[in-house]
């Protein structure tokens, strides 16, 4: 292959698609690959990238089947130029000289990837026209590079077009057409951009909400080859079409449905369709749209066959240099994000369309966090990972107690690390790390002692990790590639949690096990003689202490607790007892996850403020009775920053929501000061850690953790509001309902989607979105077991 100059130094321009790729043979007729229309004469068609000539010759099929408004959709978020040939204008995209077979993105918005387009353009006419020639080098077949590079004139811009040279031509030359670029991503799910740009495209035609016009409007969605993103789009344009015609002659007879096998099964569907109104009806509309536009590309087979090949594919396999499960891994949660997205955008039609859209979708789904959460945090490569691989090099148990962890001084006493109480007169709330069996009899013999004078507890095990107490020690298990922290397991109920334990007890029991009792020495292997779960160390003591009672609230470590977890806490906090009749109530709360600071203080605080409104707000909480403070930056380690003063702003009495919510903080704080842990000034500690972060990957991390503990804050102040606002009819409504029919009036979603210090920063991060920080939440640990 002879020298010659590359895009950027990097990049080799290659024909965009071969003969192979077109399965349905329609390039010679119509210079596009895979031309192809939806079932049931739904006027939605697809195609792989046409020429220049070619999506003339597609328009004109179009308008030759009687559609007078058509809309034109360029579903590539890669860079395409478009060469000069005798006859035509052939497509070509860049790829880096590592890889010629995988497209480049080098944009992730219509505006970027238009603008990459004309700035490679101009590259390389510039190149070309360093010599006499005005040549430039084209690859167009990658499977005989003998053959190859073709030498192309392009001395000026006439002979190297951009997309939106040939896409946009259509408006000007037919008054029927409407176009638009919407990057999708290869895989994954469309940004809420993309979705709200295609919305409001199709608000524009004449007939959009119309059903006298029959099938008058058209789409055509063109891609690379035709067949994923295509596809995508081709079902999204059938869902809305079908909400303006009708369901009834697309939909599938019982006799007609999927087979049980066939059906979809992963677990976080089943969450998704809960989750939404009318869910299982919503899934079956998108399923039998599925099949209309599945002839090439059929979603349901593709997850299938993902997951086949994951499954079947070992730990250590690779595939051109890549590990194949973490690639196959990847790929499988791309795919299930698709039809999760597919769910949520029907569900969002079948509110809106009768609205004509009044809402945008990407408003629609702020309002939904629970579904954001979802759509998010699509699989845990964990979640379900067989127990046993503790017998393998793959996990470990390793010891919750570590050097350094007790810093409140309190394991000699009660045998527990970190237990305090909350620092509130007369309130019954404590605080402490993962105790072990005689831990858990100290604190109950110590809490039920004449002299505390309790008569019940109730024990609240915080944590979202499989955890068992081995020979009278507590242990977690914990990836061979990350055992400073527990494998945890967002979303997982407390009851799957509690089986994977108890199958882990097992396992235990009948082998011998590898266990890191220091992470900092050496593994050894041990065989336990006693083998119990956080659940039935709480049974065993109920045998000696009737009068106790054991709960699980899983919370996440280090992030903001969802709507759900403050609700399962209320339900706690609220059933033993605690109201406005009692004076002082006799019974205690101990709350403890596995170091007994993050989480266990967060719960602390959330029940301190549900007390403090039940019995009334103590001396420092109002205003001028809290304590001035002088230190520098004063006003950011008091949560003074923009985005919380602008949700202060817009709450009924704000400042003073806020002040109760600063004086719990502070107080929780008073009681465990040795831990230098307070989740009001932790926001501004940790964004201070990044002018001294030695990498970008930590500045990253350290900009997500910081906006995480602003989230956190943010989220006590709306729970603190919740509680004022809904005191008057005693709590009935959850704080999950009042933040979908009373915060999200107010703007709340918003703010939380436009997250970030302004104070110092110009440019926000993109984790000031909820997507990004909620899609940054898992571990990066490899994927082991099914994918379910």
């Amino acid at each position: 292959m002879p020298r010659h100059p590359l895009v950027k130094g990097k990049y080799f321009l290659v024909r965009d698609a071969s003969e192979k790729s077109d399965i349905k043979k329609t390039y010679a007729q119509y210079k596009a690959p895979n031309f192809h229309q939806a079932g049931k004469g739904l006027p939605v068609y697809g195609a792989g990238q046409p020429t220049e000539k070619g999506l003339i010759y597609l328009m004109d099929h179009l308008i030759d089947e009687g559609h007078t408004e058509i809309i034109l959709l360029n579903l590539r978020e890669e860079p395409v130029l478009f060469v000069e040939t005798a006859s035509d204008m052939l497509p070509y995209s860049i790829r880096e000289r590592e890889d010629l077979k995988k497209l480049v993105n080098l944009g992730r918005s219509s505006w970027e990837a238009d603008e990459a387009e004309a700035r490679i353009r101009k590259e390389i006419i510039d190149l070309a026209t360093m010599k006499e020639e005005n040549k430039f080098y084209f690859y167009k077949d990658l499977e005989n590079l003998q053959r190859e590079p073709h030498e192309v004139n392009v001395q000026y811009e006439d002979h190297l077009l951009v997309s939106e040279e040939v896409y946009s031509r259509h408006i000007l030359c037919s008054h029927c057409v409407r176009y638009r670029r919407l990057c999708f991503p290869l895989e994954a799910a469309p940004s809420d951009v993309d979705v709200d740009s295609f919305i409001d495209v199709y608000k524009e035609c004449p007939s959009a909400f119309d059903r006298t016009h029959g099938s008058s409007v058209a789409m055509l969605f063109t891609c690379h080859v035709g067949y994923g993103r295509t596809t995508l789009g081709m079902v999204m344009g059938s869902l809305i079409l079908a909400h303006r015609n009708g369901f009834n002659s697309i939909m599938r007879s019982k006799s007609q449905r999927r087979s049980s096998g066939e059906e979809l099964s992963c677990s976080v569907i089943q969450r998704v369709v809960s989750q939404i109104p009318d869910g299982q009806n919503i899934k079956h509309q998108v399923d039998a749209v599925v099949d209309l536009c599945g002839e090439l590309y059929h979603l349901h087979s593709e997850i299938s066959a993902a997951k086949h090949l994951l499954e079947g594919t070992t730990f250590d396999q690779e595939v051109d240099g890549e590990n194949a499960q973490e690639m196959l891994y990847k790929r499988c949660c791309h795919f299930l994000q698709r039809y999760l997205f597919l769910l949520c955008f029907n569900s969002y039609l079948t509110e809106q369309f009768s609205q004509r859209f009044l809402k945008p979708f990407s408003k629609w789904k702020r309002q939904h966090p629970e579904i954001v959460r979802l759509l998010q945090n699509v699989h845990h490569p964990n979640s379900h990972a067989p127990m046993d691989l503790v017998l393998t090099d793959r996990q470990f148990l390793v010891a919750d107690v570590y050097i350094g962890l007790d810093v409140m001084s309190s394991q000699m006493d009660v045998r527990v690390p970190n237990f305090r109480k909350l620092n509130l007169k007369g309130f019954s709330v404590y605080g402490m790390a993962q105790p072990a069996r005689d831990g858990v009899t100290k604190i109950s013999n110590y809490l039920l002692s004449k002299k505390q004078g309790h008569s019940f507890v109730v024990l609240v095990n915080l944590r979202n990790d499989v955890a068992v107490e081995c020979d009278g020690k507590a242990y977690s298990v914990r990836d061979t590639t990350l055992l400073d922290e527990p494998i945890i397991h967002p979303g997982l109920t407390k009851e799957v949690l509690e089986e994977k334990e108890e199958t882990l007890t097992k396992i235990i029991k009948t082998n011998k096990i590898m266990t890191y009792n220091e992470i900092s020495e050496d593994p050894v292997e041990q065989e336990f003689s006693s083998v119990l779960t956080p659940s039935e160390l709480a049974d065993n003591q109920k045998l000696q202490t009737l009068d106790m009672q054991y709960y699980r609230v899983p919370l996440q470590y280090d992030t903001t607790p969802t709507e759900q977890d403050f609700d399962d806490l209320m339900t706690v906090i609220r059933k033993h007892g605690f109201s406005e009749e009692s004076e002082r109530n006799k019974t205690a709360i101990v709350y403890y996850c596995r170091t007994g600071k993050s989480r266990t203080t967060l719960a602390l605080a959330i029940t301190g403020l549900v007390m403090c409104h039940l019995r009334g707000f103590p001396k420092g909480s109002n205003i001028g009775e809290q304590e001035r403070v002088s230190c520098p930056n004063a006003q950011y380690t008091k949560g003074d920053f923009m985005i919380v003063q602008k949700l202060v702003r817009i709450l009924p009495n704000g400042q003073q929501v806020k002040r109760e919510v600063d004086f719990i903080l502070d107080e929780c704080f008073e009681t465990m000061s040795p831990m230098h842990f307070h989740i009001r000034e932790v926001i501004f500690v940790t964004y201070n850690k990044i002018i001294k972060a030695k990498s970008e990957t930590e500045k990253q991390q350290l900009r997500r953790q910081s906006l995480d503990a602003l989230e956190r804050y943010i989220y006590l102040i709306l729970f603190n509001m919740y509680l004022r606002y809904d005191k008057k009819i005693k709590w009935q409504r959850s704080f999950s309902q009042w933040m979908r029919e009373v915060a999200v009036n107010a703007g709340v979603f918003e703010l939380l989607d436009n997250l970030a210090f302004y104070d110092f920063e110009k440019v926000p991060t993109s984790f000031k979105t909820m997507n990004e920080r909620w899609s940054h939440r898992s571990q990066p640990i490899p994927f082991a077991g099914e994918f379910k």
